[in-house]
């Protein structure tokens, strides 16, 4: 979520996250959780945000637990991984979002372009010099965007970039995001 300077607060869709000992490795949204869970995570992060005095972003990471109760794991005052897919799937990104308010702009419109998904591109095998191959396969998708972040070596499990699609459902969305990434490799 964003939060200006004139206390002015907006939430953006809740995104689901599938982690892999401790690293992100997709986020879908909207998130495939009941409205009331969506409502719920929505005012607690606001409430947070208005706690916090926060101007700018705040990325709340919760779990949402068996009997319904949401639980705050992480919260993050800045832009976040977990947020990439907002620059194809919304109107205004987290990005542009934060800059709005801590500029002391309006912020943008949080409307979804459609459902999107990102799969984040981590690093294999030893470190090396940074060297992405499958690109042109990657990209056959026109709904598809990747992004690399110019780390120049990879390695097992680093970070390296995402792929982002978006569709006409999230189901779509992740399985074109995840198509996409499998046509990716690391080469020597």
């Amino acid at each position: 979520m964003a939060r200006g300077g004139d206390g002015v607060a907006r939430a953006f869709p809740v995104a689901r996250n599938v982690h892999d000992e401790g690293i992100l490795i997709e986020s879908v949204a909207p998130a495939p959780v009941a409205p009331l869970a969506v409502a719920f995570a929505r005012d607690l992060g606001e409430r947070l945000a208005v706690a916090l005095d926060v101007t700018g972003t705040l990325a709340v990471e919760m779990f949402l637990l068996g009997d319904d109760t949401l639980a705050v794991n992480e919260l993050a005052p800045r832009v976040h991984n977990s947020g990439h897919w907002t620059i194809e799937g919304c109107r205004t990104s987290q990005f542009e979002q934060h800059v709005r308010a801590i500029c002391g702009l309006p912020l943008g419109s949080i409307e979804m372009n459609g459902s999107a998904a990102t799969v984040n591109i981590l690093g294999t095998g030893p470190d090396r010099p940074a060297h992405l191959v499958g690109l042109e396969d990657a990209l056959a998708d026109p709904d598809v965007k990747v992004h690399v972040y110019d780390k120049r070596r990879v390695f097992e499990r680093r970070k390296m970039g995402h792929v982002t699609a978006v569709a006409g459902s999230p189901e779509e969305a992740l399985e074109r995001a995840r198509h996409a990434r499998r046509r990716l490799r690391w080469g020597r």
